[in-house]
């Protein structure tokens, strides 16, 4: 099959991630595979990237320069531009990802594509006449959602009626880009743990509110880390220093990926990620799980798929639950009803590389014979 991807390629996130392992997996399938990327001009990293998967197999990247960079193009101009790609491409199945009037509309006017699918990775709450989801809603033949939760918030807010299939995003898949030894039990060393939050540090993520639980952690945890990048987190750094926290609560910035951050993530005991935000599925705790370790979240967004034996996913109807949750894992560790080798192998069935390869090319292999069973006429 020809299958068009389009979403933001450049840049470092979950988006850009599920791209890049979604076509590893379509041209391991034997697919030819053109990435439109809607989004800013492709720094070295982005390249580099790039050159990785056109060694894989069948595959191109092509930039539509809509913001930002020297090269910006106007919308109409950029609108154009991917119409005239997908002209000459012609795509069996045209996948977009994301958000923006130009991931939808182009496509659709352009009548080159075979199908129209909008695969929804946020939280599927479609808000405001200027959402421009409200254009897959509309022209796009097919929506999949990343989590089941996902899904069903797209239906209710934009009262889709037809079957909404669920294909999760692809994380980094350590099993592949790093090596993963057997997970060794977490124990909670002296009645207390070590404990690390992986994420974007904006708001609704609430890492800068973590932090300010510390007299209510202390007690269970000895060290509290913090990874990523965002305006939340000067705000940090502030206040570690103004609390005198140093040694004991720690802000590191970006985190790294393959063999660091399987070494990185399999040092804590346990990951948190305390989000009331709108979320799709963050796939930082998909990568948690991969390495054993387990976490402790709210049901917002697609979490609630995540569900297993060995995390502890709390009600977000009561948020004052974050911290007694961290203290039942806690002593769920000291335990060791905690079980680190079945926590991995949850995530080998569920979300390795490989059960999502197969799930994902499967779909798309029911695809390809109902489009080979239309005529010309009828397509």
């Amino acid at each position: 099959m020809r299958i068009a991807l389009a979403g933001v390629f450049v840049g470092r996130g979950g988006v850009q991630t599920h791209f890049h392992w979604l076509t590893r997996a379509l041209i391991a399938a034997g697919h030819d595979v053109q990435i439109y990327s809607l989004g800013g001009m492709p720094d070295e990293e982005d390249h580099r990237r790039e050159l990785e998967l056109s060694q894989q197999g069948s595959v191109s990247v092509q930039h539509i320069y809509d913001s930002g960079g020297k090269c910006r193009l106007k919308p109409v101009a950029a609108a154009r531009k991917l119409m005239a790609l997908l002209n000459a491409f012609r795509p069996d199945v045209y996948l977009a990802c994301g958000t923006g009037w130009n991931l939808f509309l182009p496509a659709w006017a352009s009548r080159a594509c075979g199908k129209l699918v909008f695969h929804e990775v946020m939280s599927g709450e479609v808000s405001g006449k200027r959402d421009s989801r409200w254009a897959a809603r509309w022209l796009f033949e097919e929506i999949v959602a990343q989590a089941h939760p996902v899904a069903d918030n797209f239906a209710r807010s934009t009262d889709w009626k037809c079957p909404i299939k669920v294909l999760p995003a692809f994380p980094e898949p350590l099993e592949i880009t790093a090596n993963i030894p057997a997970p060794v039990p977490p124990s909670a060393r002296n009645g207390r743990a070590r404990a690390a939050l992986f994420s974007r540090l904006v708001p609704h993520k609430r890492a800068f509110w973590l932090v300010q639980q510390w007299p209510r952690l202390q007690h269970v945890l000895t060290e509290l880390h913090i990874y990523g990048t965002g305006p939340e987190e000067e705000d940090i750094r502030q206040f570690i220093r103004d609390q005198k926290l140093s040694g004991r609560v720690f802000c590191h910035g970006a985190y790294p990926s393959a063999q660091a951050y399987v070494d990185l993530l399999r040092s804590f005991d346990l990951t948190l990620l305390p989000t009331l935000g709108a979320e799709g599925a963050p796939l930082v705790l998909l990568e948690s799980m991969a390495c054993g370790v387990p976490f402790v979240a709210f049901n917002v967004g697609g979490i609630p798929d995540y569900a297993n034996p060995d995390c502890i996913i709390c009600d977000a109807a009561a948020p004052d639950g974050f911290i007694p949750a961290v203290e039942r894992m806690v002593k769920c560790l000291r335990s060791g009803e905690m079980d680190a080798n079945r926590l991995s192998a949850f995530y080998q069935r569920k979300f390795s590389f490989a059960a999502l390869s197969t799930i994902w090319c499967d779909w798309f292999a029911e695809g390809a014979t109902v489009i080979l069973s239309l005529t010309p006429q009828s397509r």
